[in-house]
């Protein structure tokens, strides 16, 4: 299959919380591509915070997680079971993110998000609940690499 046949279904958007969540789950499935270098079985957690305090406190406003199938991904409310990681993302960085263009444009925005955190502008983060090889691994590794998190030589950046 071509990474541009990726498919997208999101499961009862309406039991996000916010509003935001909608558009960023509505957004997301519009790019299924994003998730393409993602082997199947790959499942990990949105987390939209609205302060630094509520992300030290682990209290998102809304969490939804992304799902990597045979045939593209699902996207559904709520947290994963067991999922690889969660990308953390304050409610400026996502306001912005769910305005790029494409795939490309999105994964450099949110490179920078990580590279150069604000609090005004965005920020982003990851909790890996795997051993960093293995996420690289899953084809994380891929993505973080055209966001300019993973250098090529699959070290991450700044952590």
């Amino acid at each position: 299959m071509l990474k541009d046949e990726l498919t997208s279904q999101i499961i009862d958007i309406e039991a996000c919380k916010t509003e935001l969540a909608k558009k960023y789950t509505t957004f997301l499935a519009q790019y299924p591509e994003i998730f393409a270098d993602l082997i199947s079985g790959s499942h990990f957690d949105f987390a939209i915070y609205d302060t630094i305090e509520s992300y030290d406190a682990r209290t998102p406003i809304d969490v939804f997680n992304v799902y990597r199938n045979g045939e593209g991904i699902e996207i559904k409310s709520g947290k994963a079971n067991n999922p690889d990681l969660e990308l953390a993302l304050s409610v400026q960085a996502v306001e912005k993110l769910i305005k790029t263009n494409d795939n490309v444009e999105y994964a450099q925005l949110l490179g920078s998000f990580y590279n150069e955190p604000n609090e005004q502008n965005g920020w982003i983060d990851f909790m890996l609940f795997e051993r960093t090889q293995k996420i690289i691994e899953m084809g994380y590794g891929k993505f973080a690499q055209t966001a300019g998190i993973l250098e090529d030589d699959g070290s991450i950046i700044n952590l």
